[in-house]
């Protein structure tokens, strides 16, 4: 880390966990591992005067009536099917204050027509659906939306102490040797990514597929590429998405640190982190959406719009359930079987 006073490298003083720099001896105090704290501060008010606060065109704001969802519209667009439900829905020709507006984009370059053929494609391979799922027309209207992402970078810096083991030996003479220890690590924190809807932030299937994006797949936010299609609004504001993200990187930052110390295993771990140059994007990421209805169930269906991945619920087949057992079960009796006749064989030949 670069001092910020003259340039020259920081480094990390065991004794007072903190770093100095050798050069003009200027020195940044860290918090302590006792401590157990997460710091970080982002400049808010920078961040809503930010160019991407403007949208460049007008956009209208509408709440489906039905779930509650809500997004932008073109400004000028009067009615039109909410994405997420599936209901049509009465657009008002009115500009609203949506908040800050996006700062990257992930343009569509998949077609509908292509999201279609590879799922047909793939759901062939779906042995477990009914044979009717599988190889009939299902796949309901496939309807394009953009859904908001948070991403974040931060250079950051842990100071820790605890107890820490390596594995030696193998087999049965494997075990761990420990040792205690302290220090510092530090860490470029790149692209973490937090969904911004409340909606979807816990929705396991899709976020595996909206958020495996990259920052080639980004380009700077422009009026045209949203033009005609829907865009959820964020419902997870930027504080709230960074002090989430904070909680969840924890599982790394103890790998950052095992890591550092070349250990596979620890005891009684405590560290603090600190979080400094944190910067962020606000990127609307292309999905499509729609479901399958069979046997008066719906199954959700979720494509991205820019790589051509999907995932979808798919019904199981209860006969081929009922089979799959039974063929279970039959391979694991057929040693009991072999030891009954056995058994039998044995009683006849010595009587």
């Amino acid at each position: 880390m670069k001092c910020e006073n003259c340039g020259g490298e920081l480094k990390y003083d065991v004794a007072t966990y903190g770093l100095k720099c050798d050069h003009c001896g200027f020195t940044k105090k860290l918090h302590g591992p006792d401590e157990e704290t997460f710091v970080g501060e982002m400049d808010y008010t920078t961040a809503a005067k930010d160019p991407g606060a403007s949208w460049g065109v007008a956009r209208s704001l509408v709440t489906c009536k039905s779930c509650g969802a809500s997004m932008t519209n073109d400004y000028n667009q009067m009615s039109g099917t909410c994405p997420f439900c599936g209901s049509v829905i009465v657009l008002t020709a009115a500009e609203a204050n949506i908040g800050v507006a996006p700062s990257a984009v992930i343009p569509f370059k998949i077609t509908k027509e292509e999201v279609t053929e590879k799922f047909y494609k793939w759901n062939k391979f779906a042995f477990w659906s009914p044979e009717a799922f599988r190889k009939g027309k299902v796949l309901g209207n496939l309807t394009p939306v953009y859904i908001p992402y948070w991403t974040f970078d931060s250079d950051t810096i842990t100071t820790y102490s605890g107890k820490f083991g390596y594995t030696v030996g193998s087999g049965d003479d494997a075990h761990t040797k420990w040792y205690k220890s302290s220090g510092v690590v530090d860490h470029f924190l790149n692209d973490y990514t937090v969904c911004a809807s409340r909606r979807f932030t816990k929705d396991k299937m899709l976020n595996s597929i909206a958020s495996k994006f990259s920052e080639k797949d980004l380009i700077p936010y422009t009026p045209d590429a949203v033009a005609g299609i829907p865009a959820e609004v964020y419902t997870i504001g930027i504080k709230e998405a960074w002090d989430s993200s904070k909680e969840a990187l924890r599982p790394s930052i103890i790998k950052w640190v095992c890591r550092k110390e070349d250990a596979d295993a620890y005891s009684n771990l405590k560290y603090s982190t600190e979080f400094t140059n944190i910067k962020y994007r606000y990127v609307l990421v292309p999905v499509y959406l729609t479901a399958c209805k069979f046997n008066g169930k719906v199954y959700n269906v979720v494509a991205s719009g820019f790589d051509g991945r999907g995932n979808c619920k798919r019904p199981i087949s209860v006969p081929k359930l009922i089979i799959l057992i039974l063929i279970v079960l039959f391979i694991f009796s057929i040693p009991m079987l072999s030891y009954i006749i056995m058994l039998i064989i044995s009683f006849f030949m010595n009587h």
